[in-house]
């Protein structure tokens, strides 16, 4: 089988797409642009790898199979909306989502397994969403009441058959009988996802393979035992499809050069709205945006409302959003942003959201990576202003901020 050519997203701002470009470029790779989604990219030249770019190392792109973004797109959450991702880890559609609602919505993401979880934090937290909460459960037992969630992301734990390119060995090591007990909990989901959607909502249900029946099986389940309905999807330009259920969608892998997808729309008939909680009791000390940039110096101002969690040594950020829509009894948690240590607040530097968008005359702006490379090696920078912290740009991309030592300031990851 021909080897599928890479493809990854922007992760950025419309305003920033030039500029991430423009470093890709200074490092050797080319790509093209993908029709389906305007920052997905596939790959024509790739000098080394691609997770070794400076644009990945900072969070501005994020490699992914282009068929595994499609799930998302499909769902299709407006701006401001509130989206429940069942299975998320390792967070590749999770991104997605964080970019599709934007800054004034928010993205609940469960993850049962204590490892898949940490890497989904950490993910997050290297692309900067801050409108995604974490939670940790399984996801047929999530406790959260009926009806309240208007759009949700199954992407089901399945046999990865539409992944052989990557694993050769899926189609056998999940053939005949074997993935029974994975039917048995891809039913359990779609239920789960049925109980909470609200009526008049969509549910995006989505497989990584080729088999029948842990596809159209499945939503012929929902139809006939969960009073859900097909909300019919249209194919998505760059990809060929196979035949399957009429308004579902599953992509020919070998035909369209990515890995082999299933989705299928799905909602309740009906029409609901979103239901409001006003959760108050967090675990630890609650510090106002005011209170926080006092102490730390950072301006907070442009996120939606919100405060900042200190509990157990680490800080989080607390979307006011989320204590809406979250009731209480739920364990979530909010973007880790730094630590609290004796009283002190120690922000994470390296998080690019603390940075204003635009430069001032006292920040440091590189245009050349191989500048970027060397303050990574641990090279430090003359800087004779009076901050004890400098903010790193490259272009109008804000990176980080640099740690002023005397007159010299440097990059630091921790």
């Amino acid at each position: 089988m021909k080897k599928s050519a890479r493809s990854f997203r922007l992760v950025c701002s419309p305003d920033q797409v030039s500029d991430v470009e423009a470093l890709l470029y200074a490092e050797g790779f080319a790509f093209i642009a993908e029709p389906f989604f305007h920052l997905a990219r596939t790959l024509i030249t790739e000098p080394f790898p691609l997770g070794r770019s400076l644009a990945a190392r900072f969070g501005y792109i994020y490699i992914q199979d282009k068929s595994s973004m499609l799930p998302t797109l499909a769902l299709a959450p407006p701006k401001g909306a509130v989206v429940l991702d069942l299975c998320a880890s390792p967070g590749s559609k999770t991104g997605i989502l964080s970019h599709l609602v934007g800054p004034t919505g928010l993205v609940l993401a469960n993850e049962p397994s204590p490892d898949r979880l940490a890497t989904l934090r950490q993910n997050m937290r290297h692309l900067g969403c801050f409108n995604v909460v974490t939670c940790r459960y399984e996801a047929q037992h999530l406790p959260l009441p009926p009806h309240t969630w208007p759009f949700i992301l199954l992407d089901a734990p399945c046999s990865g058959w539409g992944t052989i390119e990557k694993n050769p060995q899926a189609a056998q090591i999940w053939s005949g009988e074997k993935t029974a007990p994975l039917e048995a909990l891809q039913r359990e989901l779609l239920a789960q996802a049925a109980r909470l959607l609200t009526p008049g909502g969509h549910v995006l249900y989505s497989t990584c393979t080729t088999n029948m029946r842990e596809n159209e099986d499945q939503i012929r389940y929902a139809l006939d035992f969960l009073g859900l309905e097909i909300v019919p999807l249209s194919p998505f330009a760059g990809f060929t499809f196979a035949p399957s259920l009429p308004g579902c969608l599953l992509v020919d892998g070998r035909d369209s050069s990515a890995q082999g997808f299933f989705l299928a729309c799905l909602t309740r008939p009906g029409s609901g709205k979103l239901v409001k909680y006003d959760t108050t009791a967090l675990p630890g000390t609650l510090l106002g945006a005011q209170e926080f940039s006092t102490r730390t110096g950072l301006n907070t101002s442009w996120l939606p409302e919100h405060e900042f969690l200190c509990a157990s040594g680490h800080m989080y950020l607390i979307l006011n959003q989320a204590k809406q829509v979250l009731p209480q009894g739920l364990h979530w948690q909010g973007l880790r942003i730094g630590k609290e240590a004796k009283g002190a607040l120690l922000p994470d530097l390296t998080l690019r959201s603390f940075i204003p968008i635009e430069p001032t005359d006292q920040d440091l702006i590189l245009s050349e990576p191989q500048d970027m490379h060397k303050l990574l090696a641990g090279q430090s920078w003359p800087y004779s202003g009076p901050a004890k912290r400098r903010a790193l740009y490259y272009k109008n991309l804000p990176l980080g901020y640099l740690t002023v030592k005397g007159k010299r300031c440097l990059w630091s990851d921790r």
